[in-house]
C-alpha cells in the first residue's frame, strides 16, 4: 500500500495526525519509520526497460529484442545499479548493429561533489577519454596532409620550440612516440595525487607554457623504448594540431569531427594562455560519446561520410606497447595511439576490444567482433572507477554474445 503512495503526501498526512495527537518525539520516530519503509520500496523496484527515444541527433534506435540481446542480463545490470551495488553511475548506453538500444541515466555526484539528475542532455566531464578524441584529430590532420605521418619528428612541428631540441636524442622523438606515450620524457602523474605539486600534471598546470613544460622534461629513455603515461604529451599533441592547421584543437574538432558527427553541444576548456586541454578537458553528452565509439567501429564513417580514414582507425587501435610496462591496476592488454586495448572473457570465449578511458569511470568500449559500442559515465575517484569493466564483462557482453533467439528478450 505504501509503495503506491507519494512519499511527500504520505509523510504530510501523518504529520497532520501527529501534530494534534502525539508527542513530538513520536512524530519524529514515525516520520523516520515511514521514510525507511518508502525508501525500501523504491530500492526493491525492478528496472523497466524502454527503447531509447529517437531525437534529431542522428541516432537510429531499436529495442534490445530486435537486436538479439539477452534481456535478463540487461535487467540484472540495472537492478544492481538501482540497489547501489554499483555506485554513483551516471549513464550506461549500448549501441548494437549501429542502433542505440540501451540508454539509461542515474542521479549522482560529479567531481566537485555537486548532485545532478543526469539525463541525455547533460554534458559530462570525460577526463582522459579526451585523449582518444584528440588522437582522432591527429589522424584527420594526417589525412589532410597537414602532417606527413607518424614518423615525422616533432621538432619539425614545433618551430618556436627549436631550442628544446638541441639535444639530438630529443630531436629524434617522432609523432608516433607521443601517440604511444613512449617519448622517453620524464613524467610522473600517478605517484602523487592531482592536488600535489610534485605531480607533473599539477606542475604543468601551474606553468606559463604547458607545452614547453612537457618538452623540456629530461630524457630518461630512448624514444620508443619505454611507456610513460602522460597527459602532458597529449596536450602537446593538441598543440601540434594547432601548429599545422592554424586552428586550436577545439575549433579543428568542431569543423572536422564534431560538425560531421552532428555533435552540437560540447565544452572544451583551455588554459589561460590559450592551450586547449586535450589531455582531459573535454565535456560531451553520452550519446555523443557513443558516436565517437561508433565512428571507429564503422571504419571512420558516420552516416555514409568518411570523417577519418579507415587506415587511421586500424593503425591507432593496434597494440604498440607491452602490457608488462603498465601498473597492476591498469585493466589493459596494450596501448595504441591513445586508445587502450583489452580482451574480455565471456564463458570460454575471449573477445578483443579497445576503449577510451577517463578518470572517475568514463569509458567508451568498442567491440568489433560483436558490433557493439558501450558508454559508461560516473564519478568514483578510487578503485570504484573501474566498475564499468565488471559491468561490461558480466552483463553487457554476455547479453550481446549470447545472440538470444525468440525468447528472453525485453
Amino acid at each position: 500500500m505504501l509503495g503506491a503512495m507519494s512519499t511527500n503526501a504520505t509523510v504530510r498526512d501523518y504529520n497532520c495526525i501527529l501534530t494534534t495527537r502525539s508527542h513530538s518525539l513520536c512524530k519524529a520516530l514515525l516520520y523516520s519509520f515511514l521514510l525507511l519503509i518508502l525508501s525500501g520500496c523504491r530500492e526493491n523496484k525492478k528496472y523497466q526497460y524502454t527503447v531509447p527515444a529517437t531525437t534529431n541527433d542522428g541516432w537510429a534506435t531499436a529495442s534490445v529484442g530486435s537486436e538479439n540481446l539477452l534481456a535478463d542480463k540487461i535487467q540484472e545490470l540495472f537492478d544492481r545499479i538501482n540497489d547501489n551495488t554499483y555506485k554513483n553511475i551516471h549513464s550506461v548506453l549500448l549501441v548494437k548493429n549501429g542502433k542505440l538500444v540501451v540508454e539509461e541515466y542515474f542521479p549522482g555526484h560529479d567531481s566537485s561533489g555537486k548532485y545532478h539528475a543526469f539525463d541525455r542532455d547533460t554534458l559530462h566531464e570525460m577526463h582522459s577519454t579526451t585523449k582518444s578524441v584528440n588522437s582522432i584529430l591527429i589522424g584527420i590532420a594526417i589525412d589532410q596532409h597537414l602532417i606527413s605521418g607518424v614518423d615525422q619528428t616533432i621538432s619539425t612541428l614545433y618551430p618556436e620550440y627549436s631550442d628544446v631540441f638541441s639535444d639530438p636524442k630529443k630531436a629524434a622523438i617522432c609523432l608516433k612516440h607521443l601517440l604511444t606515450m613512449t617519448a622517453g620524457l620524464s613524467w610522473d602523474e600517478w605517484t602523487y595525487p592531482y592536488t600535489d605539486p610534485r605531480n607533473d600534471h599539477v606542475a604543468m598546470n601551474d606553468s606559463k607554457d604547458p607545452v614547453r613544460y612537457v618538452l623540456e622534461r629530461p630524457l630518461v629513455a630512448t624514444a620508443g623504448e619505454k611507456f610513460g603515461y602522460s597527459s602532458g604529451i597529449t596536450i602537446a599533441l593538441g598543440e601540434i594540431v594547432h601548429q599545422v592547421s592554424g586552428l586550436k584543437a577545439d575549433k579543428f574538432a568542431e569543423r572536422n569531427l564534431f560538425g560531421p558527427l552532428g555533435i552540437t553541444k560540447y565544452y572544451w576548456w583551455s588554459y589561460p594562455t590559450g592551450f586547449v586541454q586535450t589531455g582531459g578537458g573535454l565535456f560531451l553528452r553520452p550519446r555523443d560519446m557513443a558516436k565517437i565509439g561508433y565512428l571507429y567501429l564503422n571504419g571512420g564513417r558516420w552516416q555514409g561520410k568518411q570523417i577519418v580514414s579507415e587506415e587511421w582507425v586500424k593503425e591507432s587501435t593496434k597494440n604498440r606497447v607491452d602490457a608488462k610496462q603498465f601498473p597492476n591496476w591498469i585493466n589493459a592488454d596494450g596501448y595504441g595511439y591513445q586508445w587502450w586495448l583489452r580482451s574480455f572473457k565471456v564463458g570460454d570465449r575471449v573477445i578483443p576490444s579497445y576503449h577510451a578511458a577517463g578518470r572517475g569511470g568514463q569509458f567508451i568500449f568498442v567491440v568489433p567482433e560483436l558490433d557493439i559500442v558501450s558508454v559508461f559515465t560516473g564519478w568514483n575517484d578510487n578503485e570504484l572507477g573501474l566498475q564499468p569493466f565488471e559491468m561490461f564483462e558480466r552483463y553487457l557482453l554476455p547479453a550481446a554474445a549470447a545472440m538470444a533467439q525468440g525468447t528472453n528478450r525485453l
